[in-house]
């Protein structure tokens, strides 16, 4: 396969039963198309839903060589990430830099992601998608990824929180200091356990919504619902999670320890943080591959 240039508009069958397109096609859950959702009519060989995720994976590294757009507008973002984040752009005062952090972490974390995912559903459902349909729709679903994040922030900190008021209420009815009681390591684990584990729970729950808005064109709140029903027929996904929050908190935090591991590494300290996260970046388009892969999946299974 070969990254496809712009074209006319081409007659295909997508996802959501439409014949006609000139844009990025579309991939939704069987209940809600109208067309036929065969694996046939939906022109998806049987190999690629019984991949692994390691399978998805190559498939994924096959996938950028083929496409090199993937990784030049990735590189650019990670590029402008490393000039903001050694200071490098002097003219811009500091208000002007954390936006523009913020805006290329925006970028790198959800658009990159939407046009991996579209890229990556197009070659998964045999149309083949230009650079153009893929800027056009992750620009056309940015309104409903940024309504989406909102609600995942608002739910992923809200309702971890209230699983802790019965601790408080606890706490409050027990006479005296309870912390004082049962020890400040012990109350502290439990207030930690009690936050964590309806958050990793959540987190994990809503892992396909990005896909879901981009790929399947689903609203905000059908978007989490969507990701709720495919980690809920596929549980074993919890352990591709648990790969990637480990391979990120290694890639992003090792750098700030390596100084304290001699002062003889303490000149490589700056080049291999660099190293390190841009590589940890460019691994993270990967795996957002797989996560399109994952998604096309379990729509069509």
């Amino acid at each position: 396969m070969s990254e496809p240039t712009d074209s006319p508009t081409r007659s295909t069958a997508t996802g959501n039963g439409a014949t006609n397109r000139d844009e990025a096609p579309t991939v939704k859950a069987r209940d809600d198309i109208n067309e036929c959702g065969c694996l046939e009519c939906r022109n998806i060989e049987t190999s690629a839903t019984r991949r692994t995720v390691l399978d998805a994976l190559v498939w994924s590294v096959r996938l950028f060589r083929s496409y090199p757009s993937i990784v030049v507008f990735a590189g650019m973002i990670i590029l402008a990430n490393r000039l903001l984040e050694m200071d490098s752009i002097d003219v811009l005062p500091m208000p002007a830099v954390g936006v523009f952090e913020t805006l290329t972490a925006f970028a790198f974390i959800f658009l990159v992601r939407a046009y991996v995912g579209t890229i990556a559903a197009g070659e998964l459902i045999g149309e083949p998608v230009t650079i153009r349909e893929g800027l056009q729709r992750s620009i056309a679903r940015t309104p409903a990824l940024v309504g989406l994040i909102f609600l995942l922030v608002f739910l992923i900190m809200t309702i971890p929180f209230f699983s802790l008021l019965p601790l408080f209420v606890l706490v409050g009815a027990i006479p005296g200091n309870p912390v004082e009681v049962v020890g400040f390591p012990v109350a502290a684990a439990v207030g930690v356990i009690l936050f964590a584990v309806p958050f990793l729970l959540l987190v994990f729950k809503f892992w396909f919504a990005p896909e879901a808005c981009v790929i399947g064109q689903y609203g905000p709140v059908e978007s989490l619902q969507v990701s709720w029903r495919i980690t809920a027929n596929y549980r074993g996904k919890l352990v591709l999670v648990t790969v990637i929050v480990i391979g990120s908190a290694i890639s992003h935090y090792l750098p700030i320890y390596l100084p304290k591991m001699g002062t003889s590494l303490t000149s490589l300290y700056f080049v291999f943080g660099v190293l390190s996260s841009s590589i940890g970046e460019l691994l993270s388009i990967v795996w957002a591959s797989a996560y399109a892969h994952i998604y096309v999946q379990e729509m069509v299974s």
